[in-house]
């Protein structure tokens, strides 16, 4: 059951078209942003996305919704850290 304030997606997906306009869902947080690289948080984790020319055209952080511009070179994920009472009692 939701409780009403989680508007946010638990999947997450990444649309690119022509590496120069892409929409992702899922999306957390937006950590950092210029027209080189986009540094987001996803429900899979960190993604930083890597090009020239780069722009935020919209972000909903209530849906989890991101649309940017500019042309893509490369994507990366990294896995998001575990709490750290998780990493002590391994």
């Amino acid at each position: 059951m939701e409780n009403g304030t989680e508007n946010k997606t638990r999947s997450h997906e990444l649309r690119l078209t022509c590496r120069e306009k892409g929409s992702l869902t899922g999306i957390e947080k937006v950590i950092s942003s210029c027209d080189t690289s986009l540094n987001l948080v996803s429900v899979c984790g960190n993604l930083v996305v890597s090009g020239e020319k780069l722009r935020i055209v919209q972000f909903n952080a209530a849906l989890g919704t991101l649309e940017f511009e500019g042309t893509v070179s490369g994507l990366r994920y990294s896995g998001a850290k575990q709490p750290l009472l998780k990493r002590i009692f391994k």
